[in-house]
């Protein structure tokens, strides 16, 4: 027998029971409706945030051959390498204005550091693969000045591939002797010629053209005070070898220039001196 306080009780209890019933059928549609992408916030795939991919550089680890772009009617040239490229960029860009060779040519430089120590450098890397360089000139392999340590040369090998794989023309710049040492020239030329045979690349004879000059007119003022770095005379001479390998159009051809740094005799001499070394050592075997 029911008593009022007991119907009261099983009507809040049916009460309570059908309004949870109702709850998890509108719960249940919720959920069907999410799964069948039926929301409104729902994104679509094309529309999902994918994080960037992290940088991996264009580059091939095969021994390519050496593209040739002497024909281009375009030179874009990247040089690369620590103080001794310095001013590099401006003589070459008189010397190709002088010589009227029917070129547009540009240069960039990014100097200061040696090859290992930018070899993961990533904004280098992109400047390199995001222009249509022609040429890309090395300078910086480190080398022992007393000829007893022999330095790492995978970093310029990369280099060389890397510049390869975008279809430039990878040029080794072995620096010049130092101050009263001649020998320095064969031994820092033979490092990079050594590179060249693990991994194909243009190598410009700069020391053994130097040695060439100071051997017929020893007093050229061609070395700074610090005996390492040259003058602008001294980087006339490494520009006239770089424009030679560059276009392989005979140096000695070129004419005097009153904006060059030397006298008529002494550019002259450059570029008979310039010729002569790359007969004796071809830079580039295309």
């Amino acid at each position: 027998m029911f008593t009022i306080t007991g119907l009261h009780s099983a009507l809040e209890t049916n009460k309570y029971e059908g309004m949870m019933k109702k709850l998890f059928i509108i719960y249940t549609v919720i959920l069907m409706l999410s799964a069948c992408g039926g929301g409104s916030t729902n994104t679509s795939e094309d529309e999902v945030p994918v994080a960037d991919a992290p940088f991996q550089p264009i580059e091939s680890t095969d021994n390519l051959s050496i593209p040739n772009n002497r024909e281009f009617d375009t030179y874009n040239v990247l040089i690369l390498g620590n103080s001794h490229v310095a001013g590099l960029d401006s003589l070459l860009t008189e010397i190709f204005a002088h010589a009227e060779v029917n070129k547009t040519v540009n240069f960039k430089t990014l100097g200061g550091l040696f090859l290992d120590t930018i070899v993961n450098n990533e904004n280098i890397i992109k400047a390199l693969q995001n222009s249509q360089w022609t040429h890309v000139i090395l300078q910086g392999q480190k080398y022992s000045q007393s000829h007893t340590i022999s330095y790492p040369t995978n970093a310029t090998i990369t280099w060389i591939q890397r510049a390869k794989a975008i279809g430039a023309t990878p040029i080794l710049f072995p620096e010049h002797p130092l101050a009263n040492r001649p020998t320095d020239a064969a031994y820092v030329h033979g490092i990079h010629e050594g590179i060249a045979e693990k991994q194909s690349s243009c190598v410009a004879p700069v020391g053994l053209t130097w040695n060439k000059a100071l051997e017929l007119s020893p007093r050229l003022d061609v070395h700074h005070s610090d005996g390492n770095h040259a003058t602008d005379l001294g980087k006339l001479l490494s520009a006239f070898v770089f424009y030679e390998t560059i276009t392989g159009e005979s140096a000695d051809l070129l004419t005097f220039s009153d904006t060059f740094p030397g006298d008529a005799a002494t550019q002259a001499l450059f570029g008979q001196v310039t010729s002569q070394a790359i007969i004796e050592n071809p830079p580039c075997d295309f």
